[in-house]
């Protein structure tokens, strides 16, 4: 399949639910100790190549925030549950701006960031392409999107997708959506380049019908997409006349 349908309302906010009970569950220190550990040093290598005055956005950051240990001061973090966060780690948040809402229309200008990291979050979305579209358009044309997920084997997508379509009352997941690594490369060459990938870790790597690895993507915009941003900004009207 080249494209996701996309999850009825209802199914994503049985998902968000479900995922708000597991953090309330969760040590919120200790979670974001192991994403320090795991993913920081990573990210600290790419931010390293834009200046302190260079603007990030975090998708899907829940209350751990990871990019509020990036050297750059101008941090933007988006996830629907934000206000729920706050209520239930009262002053645990960093400072920075916050966007309460899905990433599927993000009220910020085109070509807004230089780095977009994007943890988890395609696979628990309503509508993953519109995601893509919005993280395309509000990425700078030198700058960099990291995309952290997990990828299943084909066969496990494939039935968890048809299971969605066919019985989305059964499903009580919190991820709506199943990615192969060829359907995500799919997905990301229709609005990317993908510069490097990488592998975290692997779970029931001894069965590979079940088989989910933990992939990194670091993607560019491709040189279209450069140039229509390009074309966009040279007609538009001249405000100082």
């Amino acid at each position: 399949m080249s494209k996701h349908s996309a999850v009825s309302r209802f199914r994503w906010q049985a998902a968000q639910k479900q995922a708000l009970e597991k953090w309330g569950r969760k040590n919120l220190q200790r979670e974001r100790e192991r994403a320090e550990r795991d993913l920081l040093p990573l990210l600290l290598r790419f931010a390293r190549e834009y200046p302190n005055t260079a603007s990030i956005l975090e998708i899907g950051c829940g209350p751990v925030c990871v990019s509020q240990k990036l050297p750059q001061k101008n941090k933007t973090y988006l996830d629907p549950l934000l206000d729920d966060f706050r209520r239930m780690f009262p002053g645990k948040l960093p400072d920075g701006k916050y966007l309460t809402s899905g990433a599927e229309r993000i009220d910020r200008p085109s070509a807004s960031y230089d780095l977009i990291i994007c943890s988890h979050a395609i696979s628990c979305s309503m509508n993953p392409e519109l995601i893509m579209h919005e993280m395309e358009r509000l990425l700078k044309p030198n700058g960099r999107l990291i995309l952290i997920m997990t990828t299943h084997s084909g066969l496990e997508a494939r039935l968890h997708y048809y299971a969605e379509c066919c019985a989305p009352a059964l499903c009580h997941k919190t991820h709506p959506y199943y990615y192969s690594l060829t359907g995500i490369h799919r997905t990301l060459s229709r609005h990317f380049n993908i510069v490097q990938e990488m592998t975290r870790r692997t779970s029931l790597a001894w069965f590979p019908l079940l088989r989910r690895v933990e992939r990194i993507f670091v993607c560019a915009l491709r040189q279209e997409s450069i140039n229509d941003e390009a074309i966009e900004i040279n007609e538009a009207p001249d405000e100082r006349c």
